[in-house]
């Protein structure tokens, strides 16, 4: 082994899994100023100690390289962290009994916010309404939304919002684009929102400070660390929620690195588009500006909607309904033009696509935007990607462009497609083996809050894809523990350009590992999303401790 300067630690007696590099296993490696500076056997790597290297001796442990998850909305789920849990609820009065859990413990008039309901696991088949929330919650405004695009509200919250039996549905075009459902008998709204239309209540929850965002995002860096996480694309910011990020890695206090990117089309109303153009075209600073913990990385669009609630955007109908084919989020004759001017201002760009049509028009508007002007540097991707085409996938694999899979959604929200599109087509979303065999580069993500934050349920669910209810998606689109493990290690460091320093633990990259209960590369389908993690480390600082 080469001469090595002075360590600072050396982690020695483990089963390391470099996922780079010539050696797929080491047992030790050497850190210095917050990276690996060497990686051999436990007798190479001791040699390297010298008085005041700290040693850390793992006593077999497996270690993993750091995970990352390409598309996560870390801010929004540290808050949700301090909402009423619904995701496995399987029943309305499961969400009353929590929303009335809640209420129990907080003072009259506050509101009460619940995350997580999906009309296609409850037992009724059916969203719960604004009086079965009354009379879990009388005295409170109630909000309980959705896993994706629906909210319901009790009395008490449409009341603060202003909304009455005479409020008019807004049309398409006007600040709320979208719907609430009326009881047909009454006219008076049920509850229920979708769309943009939500904003019409979520306005009138009072907004938390930057200084609380802050503070959530603390917590939100421990439950991550916890689960082995060490870096994401939070997508879709505003200025304030990037002056959190900033205030808590000026504190020291961030734990998690943080690719931050700009909320784009598909965030604002029509009306505020000129402002919205004008914000990103001023910026002083264009995409990668910041650090290895903290930058400005991208944009990103949002162009149709979801699967499960029938908006995501296709070229054939959804089950049932002949003449639905889900809806453009942004205009699809508009959108190359604003990927090229994004492009031309260094921004790589983040398009949420689940439908078959809008990742044909995403991929598409992409390849035109680096053959007019070429940037390498800039790493356009879209996430979800649920049903390419096949001229997409020779595409993406010709020009190298990610495809971000929420792998995760086909465990929690696979029945709700199997309802949208009936079983044989619902079978083949998220074709993680058909990816890989074009050359697609896939990596993983969880999109959360919509879907578990916790990589190992994302990474059981390549493997297994199966269904919360047990329901087999096409097995053939399978992939094995180790391409799905690779998806969050080099596949979200490439996906976000960070392949030279992170994904894998290799001389001169970064000194973020984790250590597991478990060999997730030899453990059963079941063991594998049990996995848990004792020790996760950032720039060779433990940062979790089990």
């Amino acid at each position: 082994m080469p001469r090595i300067p002075r360590v600072d630690r050396v982690l020695l007696n483990a089963q390391i899994y470099t996922l780079g590099g010539s050696a797929r296993v080491v047992e030790a490696i050497a850190i210095r100023d917050g990276r690996i500076v060497a990686a051999g056997s436990t007798d190479e790597i001791r040699a390297l100690a010298e008085v005041g290297t700290l040693v850390d001796d793992l006593s077999g442990a497996v270690v993993l390289p750091g995970l990352i998850d390409a598309h996560n909305h870390l801010l929004s789920t540290s808050l949700v962290l301090q909402q009423v849990p619904l995701y496995d609820c399987r029943t309305i009065p499961e969400i009353l009994d929590r929303v009335r859990e809640r209420a129990a413990r907080t003072p009259p008039g506050q509101w009460i916010i619940g995350r997580g309901w999906d009309e296609a696991l409850l037992r009724e088949r059916r969203h719960p309404t604004r009086w079965e929330l009354d009379r879990a919650a009388p005295d409170h405004p109630v909000v309980v939304h959705r896993v994706w695009n629906k909210l319901v509200a009790n009395s008490a919250a449409l009341a603060a919002a202003g909304i009455t039996r005479a409020t008019p549905a807004p049309q398409a075009g006007e600040r709320y684009a979208g719907g609430f459902e009326r009881d047909p008998e009454t006219g008076e709204p049920t509850g229920l929102f979708w769309d943009r239309a939500k904003r019409l209540v979520l306005d009138a929850i009072p907004e938390p400070s930057e200084a609380q965002l802050a503070d959530a995002l603390r917590h939100g860096c421990r439950a991550y660390n916890a689960v082995g996480l060490v870096g994401v694309a939070e997508p879709g910011l505003d200025v304030r929620e990037i002056r959190a990020y900033q205030r808590l890695r000026d504190d020291g206090l961030l734990t998690v690195r943080a690719d931050l990117l700009l909320g784009a089309w598909g965030y604002v109303p029509a009306r505020r588009e000129p402002e919205l153009a004008r914000w990103i075209g001023e910026m002083p600073v264009y995409g990668g500006f910041g650090d290895d913990l903290l930058r400005l990385a991208g944009v990103k669009i949002l162009l149709d909607g979801g699967v499960g609630d029938r908006t995501a955007r296709f070229d054939e109908p959804y089950l049932d309904e002949p003449d639905n084919f889900g809806q453009w989020v942004v205009d699809p004759e508009e959108y190359p033009s604003l990927v090229r001017w994004v492009h031309e201002r260094g921004w790589a760009i983040d398009t949420h696509t689940c439908g078959t049509a809008a990742q044909d028009v995403a991929v598409r508007a992409y390849v035109a935007a680096q053959a007019a002007a070429p940037n390498p540097r800039l790493r356009h991707r879209v996430h979800h990607a649920y049903f390419p085409s096949k001229e997409v996938l020779r595409l993406m694999a010709q020009h190298r462009i990610p495809a971000l899979v929420s792998t995760p959604f086909l465990l929690h929200l696979g029945d709700s497609f199997i309802a949208s599109l009936g079983a044989a087509r619902a079978a083949r979303a998220m074709p993680l083996a058909t990816y890989l065999a074009a050359g697609v580069p896939l990596a993983g993500t969880s999109d959360s809050p919509i879907t578990d934050f916790n990589p190992f349920v994302g990474i059981a669910a390549a493997v297994t894809r199966r269904t919360v209810l047990g329901r087999q998606l096409d097995p053939a689109e399978r992939i094995s523990p180790e391409a799905a493990l690779h998806s969050y290690t080099l596949g979200g460091a490439f996906a976000l350009g960070h392949e030279a320093t992170r994904g894998s633990i290799e001389s001169g990259k970064l000194a973020d590992l984790v250590v597991v209960d478990r060999d997730p590369l030899a453990t059963s389908e079941e063991g594998l999303q049990q996995t848990r993690v004792l020790r996760t480390m950032l720039g060779g600082t433990w940062v979790y401790e089990a």
